[in-house]
């Protein structure tokens, strides 16, 4: 029993209909899964064979047998993502540096201007003490001089002495 050329050839033009269909099934479930919307699977799904074939709802073998190039793809995302993340990390990385740097300078312009003040404070420590003595010489001379002017008024108008009644 033969099958007709006529046969042979719905059969060959369906089966090319079918995988056309399936393989724009699988590109439309690959690009939901990597916008990270899938309607299928799990939202945040690794992206392997099995989760895009499960997600355009087909036979995981199918996948391998007939869509060589989907599974390229799939092999290239799985490549691609670590070195993706990689450099993103780098890049996070780098730019943390940069942030610790300058933090950094800030702290040691800090340290320095914290050096400063106490040496001014220090300066300004021993002044205070400096003036504290000039006032207490001050004090002892102006109450020396209080003494003196005192002793003369005294001298100068005795104070007479009263009398005793008797």
């Amino acid at each position: 029993m033969s099958i007709s050329e006529a046969t042979q050839k719905a059969l060959a033009v369906q089966k090319s209909r079918s995988v056309k269909k399936t393989r724009s099934e699988l590109e439309m479930a690959l690009s939901r899964m990597i916008k990270g919307n899938p309607r299928v699977v799990k939202q945040g799904s690794k992206v392997n064979a099995a989760s895009v074939a499960r997600e355009a709802g087909i036979d995981r073998a199918t996948l391998y047998r007939y869509h060589e190039p989907i599974l390229v793809e799939i092999r290239k995302i799985n490549d691609s993502t670590p070195k993706a993340r990689l450099k993103e990390s780098r890049s996070e990385l780098s730019q943390a540096d940069a942030k610790l740097k300058e933090y950094r300078k800030l702290v040691e312009e800090a340290q320095e201007e914290v050096v400063a003040l106490a040496r001014e404070n220090y300066m300004l420590d021993g002044r205070i003490v400096e003036l504290e003595e000039l006032l207490r010489v001050r004090d002892t001379i102006i109450e020396g001089l209080q003494r003196q002017l005192n002793v003369k008024e005294t001298k100068k108008f005795p104070v007479p002495m009263q009398r005793e009644k008797k």
